[in-house]
Parts: structure tokens; C-alpha cells; sequence
């Protein structure tokens, strides 16, 4: 009996073995996938028409102009971290009226650290813990997401993975330079 187990599982070894291999040479043989553009594509789970009724303090702006974006950031996204870099580095020149970041995370110092890592700090931006305040708000759970309002109300949502191709999607590089 023990002769027996002994040679299914030499067998069975050699079968994962032959496997890998066969692994390995399909993996050799394909081509990688081109890499993704940045793109931007519609949000299909928010409260079109939302409106706000209270703002937490550094978005008040959002819920006065004739034309906002809110960017809704997580601190567990590794695109979420792209799009920070590309905001601090200058990614809302030419965007019109004023543009707000959410932050959302597990715990306040997560998303305070987000934020001074990723040099945010001089941006108008909200820690939400656990994303409650946008989830309950607009419905929204996903990131990166902008959420564009016209005159306060919630017009359309995008997610995307590059600031200046959500700016010419979203038309929102038309008139007067950013007030951010």
C-alpha cells in the first residue's frame, strides 16, 4: 500500500511540474498587453441630480458655483496615488470653477497622510472616513471618480485615470482659468 502512495504521489509531483512548465512556455509565447491609456468612462452607480445640502467646510465652493468637480480620491488606490501626483504636480491648470478632493479611508491619520504625501495639502480637500459623507451623499463607493455639478446639482459622473483627459471629457477647460 505504501508502494502505491508513493508512486501516485510521484506521479502527482511530476503533473505539477510538467504544468509550471507548460505555464511558463505559454507565458513566453504571448505578447504583454499593450498598456491602458488614460482613459475616462462614464460612473454607472451615482445620484444623478443629487444636491448637498450641507458641504463639510473646504468643498463650501462646490455647492455655490454655476460649475464644480469633486474628485473622490481612496488612500488604498494605486491609481487614486497616480492621480494625486498628477494634481500636485499641476493637473487642475486650465480646469474651470472651482474643483474639490474627498479623500476617502479607513481612518482620519490614513487620509491625512495621503494628503501630505502626495502634496495635496494646498488643494481644497475633505478626509471621509470610511467614505461615509460621499457614499451617502451621491452613492458613489468607487475611485478615482469626479463628480461634475452644474449650479449645485450632481450632473455627471466619470471615473478616470488621468486629470487632463477628464478635464476635455467633462468639458471643463472652457472659460476663465481654476479657482481652486
Amino acid at each position: 500500500m505504501t508502494i502505491v502512495l508513493a508512486c501516485a504521489l510521484l506521479l502527482l509531483t511530476a503533473a505539477v511540474v510538467v504544468l509550471f512548465a507548460m505555464m511558463g512556455e505559454l507565458a513566453s509565447r504571448t505578447t504583454a498587453a499593450p498598456p491602458a491609456s488614460p482613459t475616462v468612462s462614464p460612473l454607472e452607480e451615482y445620484r444623478l441630480g443629487a444636491v448637498v445640502k450641507e458641504w463639510p467646510e473646504p468643498l463650501v465652493s462646490l455647492g455655490t458655483g454655476s460649475r464644480g468637480v469633486l474628485l473622490v480620491l481612496s488612500t488604498v488606490c494605486a491609481s487614486c496615488a497616480k492621480v494625486a501626483a498628477q494634481l500636485s504636480q499641476g493637473g487642475l491648470n486650465g480646469a474651470t470653477g472651482p474643483v474639490g478632493i474627498v479623500i476617502s479611508c479607513a481612518e482620519k491619520e490614513d487620509g491625512d497622510d495621503f494628503v501630505q504625501r502626495h502634496g495635496l495639502t494646498d488643494l481644497p480637500h475633505y478626509v471621509d472616513e470610511r467614505g461615509a459623507w460621499v457614499a451617502g451623499s451621491f452613492s458613489v463607493s468607487q475611485s478615482p471618480t469626479a463628480l461634475v455639478f452644474d449650479d449645485s446639482v450632481l450632473s455627471q459622473g466619470y471615473l478616470f485615470s488621468s486629470v487632463e483627459d477628464l478635464l476635455r471629457e467633462a468639458d471643463l477647460t472652457k472659460s476663465a482659468p481654476a479657482i481652486v
